[in-house]
């Protein structure tokens, strides 16, 4: 999920005399620092918040070879993490990470997670999904101890979790393996196995309802994979194959000024490959990154599209595939598809996402040998959904924009603040994080 560093102390100092800075700003030639070499150990304290998720905390232990520095971004690294919200997410992880494994020319990848969000959001499928603030809203929460259905002033009330269910993943198991074929023409293929638990309905200790939640609903009615009617709870059990062929010419990974990061994925799961469901996914990611006349002014362009077919358990659909996406991190809406939009706030078989941003360094500071960069960003997200490869949906795609600030450290570790606006379902949401979205 998400790392932070002693960094929050030197931000700000810096931030207090970037008048200064800026006028007796150094070339850059001269703030950049000498390049790291062997391995190195850091121990980085994990500290978030976004409107979603609350606010997160933990801790990340890293294990990063440089090599001779000639490695971008390293050779290998190993991550130990602990993290989690005061909502209820949990997203413990062990990764590997080599682009030069062993000196070879893969780069294997490896993810062993444990994720748990004790309230994950449902809204319904496809671009239609209504959301109803005072369907689950009480601002008097105390008065539900006693009666969960029922809160005094709001008639609309159906339940504190209305839009909410549990789910478990343990484990998640991601491998993938890449290597170059030509230039910046690489090949994938990798292997996604989870074990997933969930419980549709909350118990009177966590305020939950005695009527049926909006995933209930959907169950009735028989618009679910993997979960019967009336809901309750089930361990599921879903294992993909994946391959892909990717084109990367970025001239640095953690932030791109110019370049391209291109990528077509499948993926598919039958019994042979340890699923209980057969189904199959297609991805394609584009994105763009390209100077405006000079180097501190970049436009970067994000665009996705990701369809799932056959037997997709619910749990699934709001995911993308590809060899970056991580378990977790929710559909369109939220800190990593579309900002100002609810998490999950869209679902279905076929999703599509655009991002754009226009980003400006404003200011680099080399404080204590560290080299320290500004920038500050404008973006807008959209996205639409369709239930099923039909396209029947008649709902209107989504979209937000806002604005934001990246400080990064030594041109590789970023922290990332941005507040987005949905202007159509009138919300709004703010998130403090870290490496650029895309």
């Amino acid at each position: 999920m998400s790392q932070c560093r002693f960094a929050w102390f030197v931000v700000m100092v810096v931030l207090t005399g970037a008048t200064s800075a800026w006028a007796d700003e150094p070339p850059i030639e001269a703030l950049v620092p000498p390049p790291r070499t062997g391995w190195r150990v850091q121990g980085l304290p994990l500290l978030n918040f976004n409107s979603d998720e609350g606010f997160g905390y933990g801790a990340r232990l890293l294990l990063v070879d440089a090599g001779d520095g000639t490695y971008r971004p390293y050779r290998h690294s190993l991550i130990a993490q602990f993290f989690q919200t005061t909502r209820g997410v949990a997203t413990h992880r062990l990764m590997m990470d080599a682009p030069r494994f062993f000196d070879s020319d893969w780069r294997l990848g490896l993810d062993l997670s444990f994720i748990n969000e004790r309230f994950s959001p449902y809204f319904g499928q496809g671009a239609a999904a209504g959301y109803e603030p005072d369907f689950a809203q009480c601002d008097d929460r105390e008065q539900l101890e006693d009666a969960r259905d029922v809160c005094a002033g709001n008639p609309s009330f159906r339940g504190l979790r209305y839009y909410s269910f549990e789910q478990r993943t343990l484990p998640s198991v991601v491998f993938n393996a890449r290597r170059t074929l030509r230039g910046p023409l690489q090949v994938s293929v990798g292997y996604r196995f989870r074990l997933t638990r969930i419980r549709s309905r909350y118990s009177a200790k966590d305020l939950g309802q005695s009527r049926d939640s909006r995933l209930e609903e959907d169950a009735r009615a028989g618009l679910l994979t993997g979960l019967e009617a009336g809901g309750g709870e089930g361990t599921f059990r879903t294992a993909e194959v994946t391959a892909g062929l990717l084109w990367d010419s970025r001239d640095n990974e953690p932030a791109p000024v110019r370049g391209m990061f291109h990528e077509l994925a499948v993926r598919g799961a039958v019994g042979a490959t340890g699923s209980s469901f057969s189904y199959w996914g297609s991805t394609a990611n584009l994105r763009f990154y390209h100077p405006l006349g000079h180097e501190r002014l970049v436009a970067a362009l994000r665009l996705m599209a990701d369809v799932l077919g056959g037997d997709v358990p619910f749990f699934l659909l709001s995911g993308f595939g590809g060899v970056e996406w991580r378990d977790g991190w929710g559909g369109v809406g939220g800190l990593f598809t579309a900002r100002g939009l609810l998490k999950n706030r869209l679902q279905g078989e076929v999703k599509t996402v655009g991002n754009g941003e226009l980003r400006w360094r404003f200011l680099d500071v080399r404080p204590w040998e560290q080299r320290l960069e500004f920038t500050l960003v404008a973006f807008l997200d959209a996205g639409q959904v369709w239930t099923d490869l039909r396209f029947r949906d008649k709902g209107l795609f989504r979209y937000a924009g806002g604005g934001g600030l990246r400080v990064a450290w030594d041109n590789a570790f970023i922290v990332r603040a941005d507040y987005g606006v949905s202007p159509r379902d009138g919300t709004s949401a703010f998130y403090l994080d870290f490496n650029h979205m895309f």
